[in-house]
């Protein structure tokens, strides 16, 4: 990893950074990514003042730039790899501005702002743009900008395009009483109702559902968190109970009651206020999918020894396809009564 170019006739240095994360380097054509394709690292030399960086197709709040944006406008470089030809775009559209305020540097040794580069691969100019099997780099240009102080350094972002198929989605609903009785006399029931777009059996794990309150907007602090995660989280493999299966004619239904506490019941129904109006949701880690899933029954990929099953469960999960889970029918809201 390079340093910002130590030139203070700069007042704002660029550099690009390569992901971390598994697969970071995979571009995959079909497949919606969740994660930045990269980073752009800002830095300034100024100690006392901030410096304002006003970029085409940056989002200044969210701190992200939009890669496409960012290519038309000159500031990135596409080439591919092995021939290092320079990809033309059209640099005569009209981008977006957006500022984000770069705060003075305390020490000459870190950076002070990052911004994710962000783009939808499965976006269909993608796929006039490379191809499959073809590796890329991102650069800063050189050419562009000259007439304001940024510096750039010559760090990459390198990625190779995959056209593997789309994996099957996952749909959600939540689904609830309109009230909830403190007294407990009426069962306060949760439901998500899972349902899928694949014409054969799918089995994967479970998921949870935090809360929040409407007029606060603060989370309800539960005594206790239920679920299942996409991966084990013990050293032994998962329990039968952990898998769940959902055909395409015939929903998977995960539910939760909210009760009282008590020597057998973590309880939950005392979290809540009475007159209040509160707004549950899928969790957000849910809805990233799960990574963890196969085609077929689950009494079939669960049948055999302990050895076979594990053997069957060693599967390439970057290859297969992360199952992502699309919330269907919310906000939804309930009203807390004695």
């Amino acid at each position: 990893m390079g340093n910002p170019p130590n030139d203070k006739k700069h007042a704002v240095s660029l550099r690009l950074e390569q992901g971390s994360s598994d697969g970071n380097d995979k571009f995959q054509l079909n497949r919606h990514r969740l994660s930045n394709l990269g980073l752009v690292i800002i830095t300034t030399f100024e100690t006392r003042r901030a410096v304002e960086l006003v970029c085409d197709s940056l989002d200044g709040t969210r701190k992200r730039l939009d890669l496409l944006g960012a290519l038309e406008s000159g500031l990135i470089e596409l080439v591919d790899s092995g021939n290092t030809n320079l990809i033309a775009f059209d640099s005569t559209k009209s981008q977006q501005l957006g500022c984000m305020k770069i705060p003075p540097k305390p020490s000459p040794q870190h950076y002070q702002v990052r911004a994710g580069l962000r783009t939808d691969t499965t976006s269909e100019r993608w796929k006039d743009i490379v191809r499959p099997g073809n590796s890329y780099d991102l650069r800063l240009s050189k050419n562009k900008g000259e007439k304001l102080s940024v510096g750039r350094d010559d760090e990459i972002i390198h990625f190779t395009v995959y056209d593997d198929p789309a994996p099957p989605k996952l749909f959600a609903r939540l689904e609830m009483p309109r009230s909830c009785h403190l007294s407990g006399h009426s069962p306060f029931k949760f439901i998500i109702e899972y349902t899928t777009d694949s014409e054969r059996p799918i089995t994967i794990d479970k998921s949870r559902s935090p809360l929040s309150n409407v007029e606060t907007e603060d989370k309800v602090s539960w005594p206790a968190a239920f679920g299942c995660f996409d991966s084990d989280p013990h050293p032994s493999f998962p329990e039968d109970a952990d898998f769940v299966e959902v055909l395409p004619d015939k929903p998977w239904r995960f539910e939760y009651t909210l009760e009282k506490a008590d020597n057998s019941q973590v309880g939950g129904l005392e979290d809540l206020e009475s007159d209040q109006k509160y707004k549950p949701r899928i969790a957000g880690d849910a809805l990233k999918g799960f990574s963890r899933w196969q085609f077929g029954r689950k009494k079939d990929l669960l049948s055999g020894k302990p050895e076979e099953i594990k053997r069957r469960w060693e599967i390439d999960e970057e290859k297969q396809g992360r199952l992502i889970v699309d919330s269907q029918n919310e906000p939804v809201e309930f009203n807390v009564v004695e």
